[in-house]
């Protein structure tokens, strides 16, 4: 009933027949439309109807499965490093981070890695970046 390439989750139809008038058609509805990238106004008006749309729990759940087990690269843990130095956070935003992390629970080989990390610190007198 299904053949390889649809089993294992490609969308392959058999091609369809179109007739001559059909593509001319199809052509006459292309012609005279912009291709290309966007003006700086359509990537507003687009930025503007997508402004306080929610994505739906079943979206978010597909999302966090696509990112779970993906690592990021050295070079991209320095660009994002660097994008945050220099930022500060609001007592509120500190706030709602502190609120976030009660109640979690750590390994043993995540609480020895946060006391290994601490006593560093403490012997470099604050500072994170020296090991």
């Amino acid at each position: 009933m299904f053949t390889d390439a649809e089993k294992k989750g490609y969308n392959i139809k058999p091609k369809k027949i179109i007739s001559e008038e059909h593509r001319k058609n199809l052509s006459l509805a292309k012609k005279g439309k912009k291709i290309g990238p966007l003006s700086e106004e359509h990537k507003k008006n687009i930025s503007l109807s997508k402004k306080g749309k929610k994505h739906s729990e079943k979206s978010i759940k597909k999302m966090r499965l696509v990112q779970q087990g993906k690592t990021i690269s050295e070079e991209q843990k320095k660009k994002i490093s660097l994008t945050m130095k220099g930022k500060t956070l609001s007592e509120e935003h500190k706030q709602k981070i502190s609120i976030g992390g009660k109640g979690r629970v750590h390994s043993k080989e995540t609480k020895q890695k946060i006391r290994d990390a601490w006593v560093i610190r403490k012997q470099n007198k604050g500072s994170i970046n020296e090991k």
